[in-house]
């Protein structure tokens, strides 16, 4: 039996659920670009592809410093709490980005 299983299940759960945001991102992204290119919006799908990469790197940088964490059974989080930060201000990019789209889509219609 895998010592404290329930912690490094809940860890990959977390992991896979960042990774099906991602490519959901990467998806809209894709669907932006597609979409008729106003001068607004002519960035906007691939700053949506970038911040997905993005996120699959932080994602997969906190699954791996989390497993480390409780194979080790520390219960200090400070790694942890840098992670988050990286995650809400990489999410803030993403509202802006999205923001930006919408404005675009107003004003050229």
């Amino acid at each position: 039996m895998i010592r404290n299983f329930a912690d490094h299940t809940a860890n990959e759960r977390t992991y896979l659920a960042w990774i099906r945001t991602a490519i959901a991102i990467a998806g809209f992204g894709f669907l932006i670009e597609k979409l008729p290119s106003t001068p607004d919006n002519t960035g906007t799908g691939l700053t949506l592809v970038a911040v997905s990469a993005a996120l699959v790197l932080m994602a997969s940088v906190r699954f791996v410093l989390i497993r480390r964490q409780i194979e080790d059974a520390r219960e200090d989080r400070r790694a942890f709490g840098l992670i988050e930060v990286l995650f809400t201000a990489t999410l803030a990019l993403l509202l802006l980005a999205v923001f930006v789209f919408l404005l675009g889509l107003v004003r050229a219609g």
